[in-house]
């Protein structure tokens, strides 16, 4: 992980030594499962961060990157809000900087600078949890974008700057 990002994450946190922090997700397209307590006892575990990365990688080109921890907590509040045991279905997570750029140029609606080839993004959705009430959810931390794209059926969620839109 870069130096930044992970040194931060490793200090620990007294007020948060308690806590523990656990997520499980199914990726739709790799059709990989992954049950992780990826914070305890006041900090990060790497180990873990590292297997939610692989989980989150390009399906495409099969590139993992650094996902943005921010983003991880995010994603972990959005299902602990929902009331939901059920794993977070990732239908994107990581993608690659040449594959974004060739699904911008085939598909509208793909940004060309997308939040997802930064390790900030997800296209998620939860079984059981509507996605209307997901995006309320998502909505109400104010931690970045939220996409909605009913038609299509998932939420977008990112850790950019607050802001909606319905796709």
């Amino acid at each position: 992980m870069p130096d930044t990002l992970f040194s931060q994450a490793l200090i620990p946190n007294p007020s948060a030594v308690n806590d523990t922090k656990s997520l499980q997700f199914f990726n739709i397209n790799t059709k990989k499962y992954l049950d992780v307590t990826y914070f305890q006892n006041g900090a990060y575990i790497e180990k873990a961060l590292c297997d939610i990365n692989a989980i989150m990688a390009d399906r495409r080109s099969g590139k993992s990157t650094d996902m943005d921890i921010a983003l991880i907590d995010t994603l972990h509040t959005i299902r602990s809000l929902s009331g939901s045991k059920e794993p977070i279905d990732i239908i994107c997570g990581y993608r690659s900087p040449k594959t974004n750029s060739k699904l911008s140029r085939l598909k509208k609606g793909v940004a060309k600078h997308s939040y997802h080839t930064l390790g900030q993004a997800a296209d998620i959705r939860i079984d059981g949890v509507s996605l209307s009430h997901a995006r309320e959810i998502a909505n109400s931390l104010n931690a970045g974008g939220v996409g909605y794209y009913p038609r299509s059926g998932f939420l977008h969620v990112d850790v950019g700057p607050v802001r909606t839109w319905r796709g």
